[in-house]
């Protein structure tokens, strides 16, 4: 029987590792003060959508949680996830909504410069897909974003899409260099964009028993060195879009806190330069 955590206490820890690494969220969360002016006509910067994890452009993939740059999107000030009365994660966030061909999205935060979805799961099969956001009952003109069954990118911990990875080690503390992980142990990454899921991706629901597995073959490599992947698929209580992949540390690996690790989904990699610590 597959595996899924080696640690207690998964959710509290996967949740404080991602509040740091959702690319933007972790500015209000922070208390800093937002980068945008609020006011002024909705609009989606050229090249404005892009993975949330890796901020790769140009396609997007069903369940990918993306982030969309541009003006006037929402609120002068950070708002975040929500719940709507079914548990789902809400498709409105300070009145801000973005649409995938009319389907409203679930919401991982809003403000005016930067908003950041999930692209609905009704997008899969298709080849392209028109985005459009809406605050205050304004709109956005419609952006056409070809659709790929995977665009993967792994979480980093400063949110710049480099550097250390979104990483809990085998006991559930969060990989750094000053917290390395052993050979021969498993870490879980976290990452976005693993495309349709088996069972089918339910826009928003957080994750559930059977947790959804990425229809996609998943590997992994680790310092260059293929590595087993022990498990991929949703994480309970996390939004459907965000994956969880507990790879085993090869035993013969140069270590150090910079490490490179590269997932690969359906045939597409992650981003470059995302590392993690090894001793």
């Amino acid at each position: 029987m597959e595996k899924r955590y080696f640690f207690n206490g998964p959710f509290r820890c996967v949740a404080v590792l991602l509040k740091l690494s959702i690319a933007g969220a972790f500015t209000c969360l922070f208390g800093l003060a937002p980068l945008f002016a609020q006011g002024g006509s909705v609009s989606i910067s050229a090249n404005g959508v892009g993975n949330a994890a890796s901020y790769a452009v140009g396609s997007v993939s069903p369940g990918e949680i993306v982030t969309i740059f541009g003006s006037g999107l929402g609120p002068g000030t950070l708002v975040g996830l929500q719940l709507d009365s079914k548990g789902y994660v809400s498709t409105s966030l300070g009145t801000t909504q973005v649409l995938f061909d009319g389907v409203a999205a679930p919401l991982i935060f809003a403000w005016a410069g930067q908003v950041s979805a999930v692209v609905p799961y009704a997008v899969s099969g298709r080849t392209s897909t028109q985005v459009q956001v809406s605050y205050q009952g304004q709109n956005s003109i419609m952006v056409a974003i070809p659709v790929t069954n995977a665009v993967p990118g792994i979480f980093t911990m400063d949110a710049s899409g480099r550097g250390q990875g979104a990483i809990l080690n085998q006991n559930g503390t969060v990989n750094s260099a000053d917290n390395p992980a052993a050979l021969g142990s498993y870490v879980s990454v976290y990452a976005t964009g693993e495309g349709q899921t088996r069972p089918g991706g339910i826009d928003g629901k957080p994750g559930d028993t059977p947790a959804p597995a990425p229809i996609a073959t998943v590997t992994a490599t680790v310092g260059g060195l293929n590595a087993q992947v022990q498990y991929a698929g949703g994480s309970p209580g996390l939004v459907a879009g965000l994956l969880q992949v507990n790879v085993l540390v090869p035993q013969r690996i140069a270590t150090g806190p910079s490490v490179p690790i590269v997932l690969t989904i359906g045939g597409q990699p992650t981003q470059t330069g995302v590392t993690l610590s090894l001793r």
